[in-house]
Order: C-alpha cells, then sequence, then structure tokens
C-alpha cells in the first residue's frame, strides 16, 4: 500500500484506489503521479489480472485534477514542458497497458483527473449531481497537458469536444453518456453493485465488443468531420465565438483550438508534443499566474466566515421577503431556487404578482436552456407563498428587506416587521448604500439586524455584500455568511460606511466617465477603451443597466459621506433631472435601447457641460477612470472596509465583472508599479482636480515600495 494509491488483486480484477492523505479531494500532485507511474510498473508484470478499475477512496470525488499550487510554482516555459510531458508519459503507459481500463467515476473527474479516465479503455459513471467530467484548464490561463487536447477529440470528435475544452466548461454522468464520453452511467445508489457487473461485461470478450459498439454508434454525428475543409471549418467558428465572447483578452482559448485543430490529424504522439509545447507557452504568462491566483482567492473563500472561526451560525429554513420588487422577485427566486420555503410580502398584490412573473420567467429560461427540469421549476415556484400582511412571518428564520431605497420607508418598516418575528430571527437590508447603523436604531435588538447587499441582476451576480453595523452580534454575521453561501453565492463581509465597497469604488468611476463625457470625449470612446481594456461594459453602458436614477442616487450619498473628492459632475444631475433618462428600464439613458442593439443617446450631447479647451489624450481615458478606484481602495484597505486586499478585488471581480485576468484593482496597481501610479495620480490631480490626489496610503506604499499584495 502507497501513500496515495492502494493497489489489489481480487479474482483477477486488479483495482487502484486513490486516497490523497489528508484531503476532501484528490489531486494529482508530482509525488502522486510517479506513485501511480510504479503501481502501473506492477500492473504490467502480473500476468494474471483480466481487467484493471481505477477508482476514489474518498465519497463523491474521483479525481479534482493536478495539484494546482505546483502549476503556479511553475517558473518557466521548459519546467511546464518537463511537467506536462511526464503526466503524457505516465497516461501514456496507462493507455497502452495490454489489459483493459476502467475508470469509475462517482464524483468530479476534472483537469487531470478526466484526461487519466480519458487514457483508460472505459469510463464508468453514476448520476450522482456532484459527478462532473470536464477540463477546466482555459480558467487558469492555461490548457490541458496531460493529453486532454488530443484524446478528447479523439473520442467523441472535434466538434463535441472542442466547447467543453475552449470554455471549461463541464458535463454530468447522463450527459457524459449520452455523447459518448462515457460508457455506462448508473444510479450513485447502486454505483458500486453496478460497476460490479460492469467489470464483468468487460471482461467477457462478448460484451466487452458490445459496449464498444454502442459508444461507436453514439458517436455516428462525427460523420460531419469528415468532410474535406471541415475541421478548419470548425475550428474558424470556434475562434470567432472566442473572439466574442473574451474580445481577444484571454490566450488560452485560442491555443486550445490550435491544439485540437493542428494535432487531430498528427499521430497521437506528434499531438500531445504539440499540446504540451502550447500548454508550456502559457504557463509562465502573467494571465495564467493571475488567473491562478484568482483560483487560490476563491477557494480561500470557501472558508471565509469574516468572524473568529470559533462562531457558530444558526441554521436557516425559511425565508421572508419584504417588497415584491425587482429585486425582491429576484431574491424570491434564488431562495426558492435553493430550496428554501420563501414568503414574500408587499403592500400590493399587483406589485406580488409582478414578483411572481419575475422568478417565473428565469425559471422558464433555466428549463428553455436545459439547466434545471421542468419538474425542478415547478417544485422552485410552490416554494414560493405571498402575503399583503404579515401572515406567515412568524417562524421564519431569516428576512430579507427589499424595498425602496429610502432610510425613512425602511426604518419604519423594521419597526413593523421586528413585532412579527421571533426574537431570534434576522433581519437584513438588501440596501446598496444606506448606512445600516442608522436603521438599525428602528429595533429594539439591534444584534440581529445586518446588512446583505444582493447584486442586479441576482440571477446572475455571485456577490454579496455582507454589512454589520455596530450592534450586529457575530453570531448574526456568522449565520448571514452561512446563509449567502448556502444560496450558492459569494459573501464577503465589509464596513459600514457610504457606498460600502463595490459602490463605493464603482459610482466614482461612472461619474469620473461623465466628467470625460465634459471634457469632449465620446460616450462611445469612453466605453470602448474600457472594453479594451477588459471590462465587459463600459462605464456608461453600465450605469444603463443599473438605472441611472438608482447610480445618481448612491453618487449623492457618496458625495455627502466623502466630501468634494466625490462631487457628482453637473451633467449627472442634469442628465438625472429629466425622468426619462433612466437608462434600459426606460429605454434611453446614455444609450437608445428600443432597437436590438443599443445606439448612443443623441439627446445626451444637449444635457452636457462641456469644458472648452480642456484636451484628454486617449490614454487618460483609462487612466482616469482605473485610477479614480484604485486611489479609493488603498483608502478602503487603510480604513479596514475589508479586510484584506485579495477580498477587495474579488468582490470587484464578482460584483462588476472587473477583468479577472487582471485579479482585480490591487493586484493591477502591483503589476503596474505604485511609484507609477502616484506619479499619474499627482499628474491628474494637477489636470483635473483634487478626487485624483494620491491616497496617503498609496504616497506611503511608494515611498516604501510596498505592494498590495
Amino acid at each position: 500500500m502507497g501513500i496515495y494509491f492502494n493497489f489489489s488483486i481480487l479474482e483477477n480484477i486488479g483495482t487502484i484506489t486513490f486516497d490523497f492523505p489528508g484531503e476532501k479531494i484528490n489531486k494529482l500532485s508530482a509525488d502522486a503521479l510517479n506513485e501511480l507511474s510504479e503501481i502501473l510498473d506492477d500492473v504490467r508484470s502480473i500476468r494474471d489480472i483480466d481487467v484493471l478499475v481505477i477508482q476514489s477512496g474518498k465519497p463523491d470525488m474521483f479525481i479534482a485534477g493536478a495539484d494546482i499550487s505546483e502549476i503556479q510554482a511553475i517558473a518557466t516555459a521548459d519546467e511546464g514542458f518537463s511537467k506536462a510531458k511526464l503526466g503524457q508519459h505516465i497516461f501514456d503507459r496507462l493507455a497502452g497497458l495490454p489489459i483493459p481500463t476502467i475508470a469509475a467515476i462517482d464524483g468530479p473527474a476534472l483537469g487531470g483527473g478526466l484526461e487519466l479516465a480519458l487514457a483508460c479503455t472505459f469510463r464508468f459513471v453514476s448520476d450522482n449531481p456532484k459527478t462532473q467530467l470536464g477540463l477546466p484548464e482555459v480558467n487558469l490561463g492555461i490548457i490541458p497537458g496531460f493529453g486532454g487536447t488530443q484524446r478528447l477529440p479523439r473520442l467523441i470528435g472535434v466538434q463535441a469536444s472542442l466547447p467543453l475544452i475552449v470554455s471549461g466548461r463541464s458535463v454530468d454522468g447522463p450527459k457524459a453518456e449520452k455523447m459518448a464520453l462515457a460508457d455506462r452511467c448508473v444510479s450513485s445508489a447502486f454505483f458500486n453493485l453496478e460497476l460490479k457487473k460492469f467489470v464483468l461485461d468487460v471482461v467477457r470478450p462478448d460484451t466487452r465488443s458490445r459496449i464498444i459498439s454502442n459508444r461507436k454508434r453514439r458517436m455516428s454525428r462525427r460523420w460531419i468531420e469528415l468532410i474535406p475543409g471541415a475541421i478548419g471549418l470548425i475550428g474558424a467558428f470556434a475562434k470567432n465565438t472566442v473572439t466574442i465572447q473574451t474580445k481577444g483578452h484571454y490566450p488560452a482559448p485560442y491555443a486550445a483550438i490550435q491544439a485540437v485543430i493542428g494535432g487531430i490529424s498528427l499521430p497521437l504522439g506528434e499531438g500531445l508534443n504539440r499540446e504540451a509545447k502550447l500548454f508550456s507557452g502559457l504557463i509562465e504568462t502573467d494571465i495564467s499566474k493571475n488567473l491562478t491566483r484568482l483560483f487560490f482567492i476563491q477557494e480561500s473563500l470557501k472558508k471565509y466566515s469574516g468572524v473568529p472561526s470559533d462562531t457558530r451560525s444558526r441554521p436557516v429554513r425559511s425565508v421572508g421577503v419584504i417588497g415584491a420588487g425587482l429585486m425582491g422577485g429576484g431574491i424570491g427566486w434564488l431562495v426558492s431556487s435553493k430550496s428554501f420555503p420563501v414568503r414574500i410580502k408587499d403592500i400590493s398584490w399587483t406589485a406580488i404578482g409582478l414578483a411572481f412573473n419575475s422568478a417565473g420567467k428565469i425559471y422558464r429560461k433555466l428549463v428553455e436552456s436545459r439547466r434545471i427540469s421542468k419538474h425542478v421549476a415547478e417544485m422552485g415556484i410552490q416554494g414560493m407563498s405571498a402575503t399583503t400582511d404579515y401572515s406567515g412571518f412568524s417562524n421564519v428564520d431569516f428576512v430579507i428587506e427589499a424595498v425602496v431605497e429610502d432610510i425613512n420607508v425602511k426604518k419604519s418598516v423594521f419597526s413593523e416587521l421586528e413585532h412579527q418575528v421571533r426574537p431570534d430571527t434576522v433581519i437584513a437590508s438588501n440596501t446598496s448604500s444606506l448606512s445600516i447603523t442608522e436603521m438599525a436604531a428602528a429595533l429594539t435588538r439591534p444584534n440581529r439586524f445586518i446588512g446583505m447587499h444582493f447584486f442586479s441582476p441576482v440571477n446572475r451576480m455571485p456577490l454579496v455584500e455582507v454589512i454589520p453595523g455596530d450592534h450586529t452580534s457575530p453570531e448574526t454575521i456568522a449565520t448571514t455568511v452561512q446563509f449567502a453561501k448556502n444560496l450558492k453565492k459569494t459573501p464577503i463581509v465589509v464596513k459600514n460606511c457610504p457606498g460600502f465597497l463595490v459602490n463605493r469604488l464603482l459610482i466614482p468611476y461612472v461619474n469620473e466617465a461623465v466628467f470625460l463625457l465634459e471634457d469632449g470625449i465620446a460616450v462611445s470612446q469612453i466605453d470602448r477603451s474600457m472594453e479594451h481594456f477588459g471590462m465587459p461594459l463600459g462605464p456608461l453602458a453600465l450605469a444603463d443597466e443599473v438605472g441611472l436614477d438608482v447610480g445618481y442616487k448612491v453618487a449623492k450619498i457618496l458625495e455627502v459621506g466623502y466630501g468634494t473628492r466625490m462631487t457628482v459632475a453637473s451633467s449627472f444631475s442634469a442628465i438625472h433631472s429629466d425622468p426619462q433618462l433612466k437608462g434600459k428600464k426606460t429605454g434611453k439613458g446614455f444609450y437608445l435601447h428600443s432597437a436590438d442593439r443599443p445606439c448612443v443617446n443623441p439627446e445626451i450631447a444637449k444635457l452636457i457641460s462641456y469644458r472648452p479647451g480642456h484636451v484628454v489624450h486617449p490614454s487618460d481615458v483609462v487612466d482616469r477612470l482605473i485610477l479614480i478606484m484604485v486611489n479609493e481602495a488603498a483608502r478602503c484597505i487603510d480604513e479596514g472596509v475589508v479586510e484584506r486586499p485579495e477580498l477587495l478585488d474579488m468582490a470587484m471581480v464578482l460584483g462588476t465583472g472587473f477583468p479577472p485576468f487582471r485579479v482585480g484593482l490591487c493586484r493591477y496597481a502591483d503589476q503596474r508599479g505604485i511609484s507609477e501610479i502616484v506619479t499619474t495620480l499627482t499628474h491628474l490631480a494637477n489636470r483635473c482636480g483634487e478626487r485624483f490626489i494620491p491616497a496617503e496610503r498609496l504616497t506611503q506604499m511608494a515611498k516604501e515600495g510596498a505592494t498590495f499584495y
């Protein structure tokens, strides 16, 4: 018995059981791979083995992939090439065994885990929801390096494999069987019993041939790839799709296409060599290092609670939502979709109807895209109920308020609500900027009150800001963080201050875009500059999505809270004064949204207070928009608004779509150079005003040669 693997033989059936010590997952570290290689030597030398099964010793787990920390440690392309060739060599030896091999998969088979399974003769999988087969390496800025780009297309075809490899998306057990990635999918409850039957089928030549024939029949649609020129067209289409989706910022998907299209016509060994070279060329790039860093930040958040580790959270079994508007409907859908019964209250049945329609629309889209079944959608809707009074609220464990963003209205609601729920029920506000401590003053038990800021649209945005007030108890914080995780959101605890974290950084960015308009820069140029930087939307298009009325309201709160450095651009006030200019929800804002594609609204130009003679260099556009946020981020770190720079960066990625390949504002500042940023901010302050005066922390960091990370 080795450290990582146990090899046993029973009745001519060899079994390799992988159980990585001290971990919940199995990962293919260098040491584990070397041990596997030694076991394969033993298997090859033993003559009385009819079939070899590779399985996991951990429940709900096969192999999660390679050891990401070892990938992160690779410093050079040569080292990356050697690492890839080692894995390829071992899996080649597995594929070359003189006996049939079976990968028994009842849990994740990702990255190197799937590549190992692809090197086996057969793949036997379960319908366990945790069974996911995929090659997610592009999410780390690299491509599969242990043979995935070569063996997967040879198994299921180029057309079927490219979307998986290029997107990093995974498939479940039934889907894997349908696309011939798996040879058989069985119920997880009977996995071991069915595995024994499958092993016997593989041992017998006739049933083994039948399994292979069934696989080939499911692969019959590959005929299209035999048409001359078809492979090239598939590759060209894939490149075009990647360019549309990523705007060319990520090299790994292009390299994956190159590996698949260029390798499919080569002998396997040459294709593997091509894969290793492309892998090694990506491994040392800043993009790969940044995406790997982001992966570890995400992993750390799985254990994150925002409070001391000995603080216990209370269970949440039922939920109430106050306010049936856009956010209330979205939150109602989210809660019901995670199997929590939810009771929605509003003063109007009409509003409640709109909330249910909103939730129903999300469920219908999920059914249409086959992400959930119709039955699951129906069960979700059945988990939602509504009222115009507080009936049904006496036993809920958690209440989320989502009424109009007016502090007096909210305080009135909380004062009323407190008498309708249990003394230990957590009361959370979905406010985007109002003071949690001030709202808590309306309650006799402010210790159970907290901010829980969801981002819109709730069904797509993964971030939740958790904002304790001055009197919020650690238990309430822990309960809210855990509840957010149960909703499959990423919670980050932030300090109670005007705008909290994300809006405090984001709204000055939008406001600066309006200042750029006043300096004569066109709407389209501003937004294109930021899309080229990597943002999914430019600041003005984003403002339209959020709602100009919402953005302006938060901007005024920041102006009151932080003074002249947050002065709202006069043109923003002028735009806000027109009730028709609220952005996408009214059909017009900075853009007109009635057509298939938004176009710049010509009315906006009439409302801009232009500053004649103020020349803006094209490079200043990005600097002004990004460095205004970097400057404020430094203040947030200094004030303890968020615990550490990594959390700030993750909040920006998840809450605003800040480009993951740059990690976030703090990492961007480190890579660009703090001294250079201070110099540029000083230059901008001389030209544009005090809002660009470098934050004290940045100035001190530049003097000390310090970095955020």
